[in-house]
């Protein structure tokens, strides 16, 4: 029996009553191509979707598909039967082969990947997006997206430490410390709307009055009326100054006399800090523009067949999933031949007609009319960005911002971070569903994003690894996002962390897990730290203990500080290194002698000396010690072997086969190889616990605090800050910060004092005159001339009250009657 073109091409109306066979066929060269569709006809029977819903005319339209009817009168099991022959007749879908190749040609495929790039995509070979080993990288140079947090922190070297802003300059050195009572701000009102932070500056240079750009922030404009700005000072009076010229018109400007000025409060302005959660990031996004699309059925069944299969996505547009509405039925009766109606909603404003019935592969469920709606709006993505950025730019002035409107999804999102905490906590709040101008109930969605971040060395990352892991699962069930930045550092010794959500509550004990994690656990024994004084240098003690960390698989970090160890890994891999140090220790026999350096003895040591001990004693049995006051050589060993050590100190003797002193790769501390080296600028190398030992030294000498490097005893360059932070790890840096700090409270107790309340840690400035400072922290009152509490009252009324006043002075007078004569001769005498 012949073959039934029709059928083949998947719109024979017969169905069984056809003479023609249904039978599928294997030699697609026997059966005729099928005839070419008609476009003109297909797109005249096109009508408004909505139209049918609300019952219009339909008396006008073609007639409905073949393929429609065919379904309609052939039962569900015969209809299963001719879908599987078509998919195996080659000939069976020839009509469609070019819709569909073209359907597959996406325009995403031209765009590199960013999660390829970053060497994470999920997809695969199925992405859209083009990966970099699917193009020629001598033909097209791929520019991978950036996040701007992925680069070095960017840090302003700022600290609010007990209460005060500190800034830090070369050395860590404290530079400027500043408290809320050295700013002022003032408010001016009345500005014309067409002004502008330069337009202010430019106003205010006519008063004498010189501020920076951002130093001033013009309020968001309301309409027409008149608008304001706010001034920041670094200077108390400055504020009072301002309002003063302002209101007396001392220029013959027109706009001044028109302008109304006030003093408010200054904000405190907030400084970096590894230690705590930053909260100065803002995540925008808002609806992306998108079709809505009505598919048109004149059955029950296959528009029911069809939501299924958009609902499962096993129909996709473009190879992605749309939402898809449940059929609908229109007016008309039975006589509607586009009774029932499909909407898919949220389509990408390329979907065409064409898109939309190359993913309905199936001739079965082909819709009898399409209607495409225009866009929700018509800006573009740079356009709409651009308009969300300047809502943000006018809460405060943005550090750096990156927005993408090309990822996968419906909605656009920008993220911004702003200078300041209490800029990002506004515009989180104030501008959340807020209108958007470029589309009809277009609102924008913003939250505030909280941001802990660690750095930790490559070494103890390794061995914790596995904790971190198993804990960022429970961070991701509550919808925390934790990253791991490339090696940081100038011989990768470092990695970065973040850990950044929504919920500050959530991020707040996501880091005290993590700081647990990366506090490792110190060992104990009886209850007291392991350690030795031995392993304060890299002798033979040292040796031991990294045998012990090597043959248990565990990190083992030394604090010479604070004189104890702290061990990384596996609870139970920590626990058998704790016993084997706590053996170690105790079987260490040998004996400690330190023998302090006169500055001849130290210059003898650093041009040779210090390897002639080593020769004469052999490895491991000397160290040098540059970074205590005074220098010092440890010897580890017995008493004879001191003693020869200090006979060549004494003699001064040299080692004449010595030809380099030092190699280019000891450590300019300890003099032995350094382990995992640190480089530095000035071209010397550290052991990174040595180099840490360095930094924390630098408190305890008698100069002001100050790091700077001790290679050979006299290179003396000053390390940066830059360099400081790369070559350490947070908590290291954040404490050597803070060691600066108190270090320079100490040494200037005429300038600043702490709060009198034990444990409280803010600090006050001293002054000559009689003023209150009140406690931010605790709220104590105290006067910053006499060191007391004595509110209301002057340092003289309250001297003579706590002395007893002229009560005290008659008891005194009382207790010495009877002995004036005495103090008379006395005071004659001394005359």
């Amino acid at each position: 029996m012949a073959q039934c073109r029709f059928f083949v091409a998947g719109y024979c109306m017969r169905g069984d009553s056809c003479r023609y066979s249904h039978e599928p066929v294997s030699n697609s060269d026997s059966v005729p191509p099928p005839a070419p569709h008609d476009d003109a006809k297909s797109k005249a029977s096109t009508r408004v979707a909505s139209h049918f819903l609300q019952g219009g005319s339909w008396r006008e339209q073609q007639v409905f598909a073949p393929a429609e009817r065919f379904a309609q009168d052939v039962p569900s099991t015969n209809i299963l039967q001719s879908t599987q022959s078509l998919f195996q007749s080659p000939l069976a879908f020839r009509r469609r082969e070019p819709e569909l190749a073209q359907a597959t040609s996406d325009s995403r495929s031209q765009i590199p990947c960013y999660h390829y790039a970053r060497g994470n995509c999920r997809n695969g070979n199925t992405c859209p997006y083009s990966h970099l080993d699917k193009i020629d990288r001598s033909e097209q140079k791929v520019e991978t997206p950036s996040d701007p947090e992925e680069n070095r922190f960017r840090d302003d070297f700022k600290r609010e430490i007990g209460g005060a802003l500190v800034q830090y300059g070369l050395g860590a050195q404290v530079s400027k410390i500043s408290l809320p009572a050295d700013f002022s701000a003032a408010r001016i009102t009345g500005l014309p709307v067409d002004s502008s932070p330069e337009s202010v500056v430019a106003l205010l240079s006519e008063l004498d009055i010189d501020v920076s750009l951002d130093c001033v922030r013009i309020s968001p404009q309301n309409g027409a009326l008149p608008i304001s700005a706010d001034i920041k000072f670094d200077d108390p009076t400055a504020a009072r100054t301002l309002c003063a010229k302002i209101s007396v018109g001392c220029t013959s400007n027109a706009t001044v006399s028109q302008l109304q000025a006030s003093q408010i409060t200054a904000s405190f302005p907030s400084g970096a800090n590894y230690r705590r959660v930053e909260c100065k990031k803002v995540q925008c996004s808002w609806h992306k523009p998108s079709k809505t699309a009505w598919l048109n059925f004149g059955s029950k069944d296959i528009a029911r067949r069809v939501f299924n299969k958009f609902d499962s996505a096993s129909y996709r547009i473009l190879d992605k999933k749309v939402h898809c509405n449940p059929p609908m039925k229109g007016e008309g009766g039975l006589r509607n031949p586009y009774s029932w109606t499909v909407m898919l909603t949220d389509l990408s404003t390329g979907t065409t007609e064409h898109d939309i019935r190359s993913a309905i592969y199936s001739p079965y469920d082909r819709p009898r009319n399409i209607e495409i709606g225009q866009p929700t709006y018509n800006v573009d993505g740079e356009l709409a960005s651009a308009t969300v950025m300047s809502l943000l730019s006018r809460i405060g002035p943005i550090e750096w911002h990156q927005v993408n409107t090309e990822l996968e999804g419906k909605r656009a999102k920008a993220v911004a971070r702003f200078y300041e905490e209490h800029d990002a906590r506004k515009a989180a709040t104030s501008l959340d569903n807020f209108p958007l101008p470029f589309g009809k109930n277009m609102k924008l969605s913003t939250q505030l994003v909280n941001i802990a971040k660690f750095k930790v060395a490559t070494i103890i990352f390794s061995a914790v690894q596995p904790q971190i892991r198993a804990a960022s699962q429970d961070w991701s069930e509550k919808h925390l996002n934790f990253k791991i930045y490339p090696c940081a550092g100038p011989a990768s010794q470092y990695r970065v962390l973040k850990i950044e959500g929504s919920v500050a509550k959530d991020v707040a004990t996501a880091k005290e897990t993590m700081d647990k994690i990366l506090d490792g656990v110190i060992a104990l024994s009886r209850g007291e730290p392991l350690w030795t004084h031995s392993l304060s240098y890299n002798g033979e003690a040292f040796q031991k203990l990294k045998k012990i960390e090597k043959d248990h698989g565990v990190v083992v970090i030394r604090n010479r500080r604070k004189g104890e160890l702290r061990l990384y890994g596996p609870p139970g891999r920590c626990s058998n290194a704790e016993s084997a140090i706590a053996d170690m220790i105790s079987a260490e026999s040998s004996t400690n002698h330190i023998i302090n350096l006169k500055p001849e003895e130290f210059q003898w040591a650093c041009n040779g000396g210090f390897h002639t001990i080593v020769c004469a004693l052999g490895e491991n049995h000397a160290t040098f010690d540059i970074v205590s006051n005074p220098k010092r050589i440890l010897i580890t060993g017995s008493r004879k072997e001191y003693e020869a050590a200090l006979r060549t100190i004494t003699k001064r003797e040299m080692e004449t086969t010595i030809q380099d002193t030092a190699s280019e790769k000891d450590c300019a501390v300890c003099w032995t190889a350094a382990e995992n080296p640190v480089p530095t600028k000035c071209g010397h190398i550290y052991c990174i616990d040595c180099f840490e030992g360095l930094c924390a030294a630098a408190g305890s000498a008698e100069k002001d605090f100050s790091i700077s490097c001790v290679a050979k005893g006299k290179c003396q360059a000053v390390f940066s800050l830059e360099e400081l932070q790369e070559n350490l790890s947070s908590r290291a840096f954040e404490d050597i910060l803070e060691a600066s700090f108190a270090s320079h409270i100490q040494r200037h107790p005429q300038n600043f004092r702490y709060c009198p309340k034990p444990d409280c840690g803010m600090i006050y400035r001293i002054t000559n005159t009689n003023n209150c400072n009140t406690c931010r922290k605790c709220l104590t009152v105290t006067c910053t001339s006499c060191h007391v509490s004595h509110e209301g009252k002057t340092c003289a009324e309250y001297k003579d009250e706590a002395s007893g006043g002229y009560e005290a002075l008659k008891k005194l007078k009382k207790e010495l009657e009877g002995v004036d004569h005495i103090f008379a001769g006395f005071v004659w005498k001394c005359s």
